[in-house]
């Protein structure tokens, strides 16, 4: 079965990236670019749904809250990803309900590694 990632970004590059690896490695991808459209995306279904916490374009932590605390997606794993000088904006995607919160430079190298290692433990 195919594990589905919902990925939101305000970035169409980031995005098409992270479609791109990911696919390659046998994930189906959606790219959203709001929290009512990662909301509504996760309660049709997803293993994990990644979320960029430096966005400008929509609020992720408030995203991030959003699924935590809607019934049908409080328990979707969300990987947040974003600036390493932003140690800010990772504890703040930390305490919004992110289970794991990875530098850019981690994220767009080992992709699939992260996604994997949260999808299998």
């Amino acid at each position: 079965m195919t594990v589905r990632v919902i990925a939101l970004t305000d970035d169409v590059m980031v995005g098409t990236r992270i479609a791109a690896t990911l696919e390659a490695e046998g994930y189906a991808v959606r790219l959203v670019g709001t929290a009512d459209e990662l909301r509504d995306a996760a309660r049709e279904g997803a293993g994990v749904a990644l979320v960029s916490f430096a966005a400008r374009g929509f609020d992720a932590l408030a995203a991030i809250r959003t699924l935590r605390d809607d019934v049908y997606t409080a328990a979707l794993p969300v990987i947040a990803f974003g600036p390493h000088v932003d140690t800010a904006g990772q504890e703040a995607a930390r305490a919004a309900g992110a289970i794991r919160v990875v530098p850019n430079s981690l994220f767009f190298t080992r992709m699939g590694y992260v996604v994997g290692q949260l999808l299998s433990g």
